[in-house]
């Protein structure tokens, strides 16, 4: 409310009637989404049983974005899995879809977006080790924390800031908007620095 001229009550009231309330929170929360996407900041592990000649592997209902994938065989050899795309495997690896074999990549480009293929299709039952981001629990105004480390609270404030001065209207404010854009982009290198170390 202070950043963008309202009264400040605790966010409960917004007397310009340019945004509402709950259009607020649905920004901020979008913003942490997005932060947390991009970031991979915080990640959750899974593991997913697969059996032979499974076409497709469903993935987590709080699943955001996938980080890393492997392959774990019965007698607990690990494989990578980067992700492929359909020419790509279709070039390397023609007969993918009908020769079983050992899992080298996953494909999520073409299927739902829960929903991710291995290829080849396994030859044998075994296990797919995800690292993912999870969708955060929402805020909700009512004194709910973010899902964020605190020192990563300006870029969700910046995101949710940069989206609400974009909105058409009579407040509208591009110049803003990509200022308080690139103050988000920066907890984004931030964190890529922190987590991936200087180079």
């Amino acid at each position: 409310q202070y950043a963008l001229l309202e009264p400040p009550d605790g966010g409960q009231s917004w007397p310009s009637e340019i945004w509402l309330r709950d259009e607020v929170i649905e920004d901020l929360n979008s913003a942490e989404r997005d932060l947390l996407r991009q970031t991979h900041l915080l990640l959750t592990r899974v593991e997913l049983p697969v059996v032979a000649s499974a076409t497709s592997v469903t993935l987590p209902t709080n699943w955001l974005a996938t980080a890393q994938m492997t392959w774990r065989t019965a007698g607990n050899s690990r494989i990578p899995l980067p992700p492929i795309d359909v020419p790509e495997v279709d070039l390397g690896l023609p007969t993918w879809r009908t020769v079983p074999g050992t899992p080298m990549g996953y494909l999520d480009s073409d299927q739902e977006s829960r929903t991710v293929r291995l290829a080849p299709v396994p030859d044998a039952n075994g296990t797919v080790e995800v690292l993912y981001v999870a969708v955060p629990t929402a805020v909700n105004g009512n004194g709910r924390s973010f899902t964020v480390p605190d020192d990563y609270i300006n870029g969700v404030k910046y995101g949710a800031l940069g989206s609400l001065l974009r909105k058409v209207g009579r407040l509208q404010d591009p110049a803003r908007a990509q200022y308080c854009e690139q103050r988000a982009e920066l907890a984004v290198v931030a964190a890529e620095m922190i987590l991936g170390g200087w180079s």
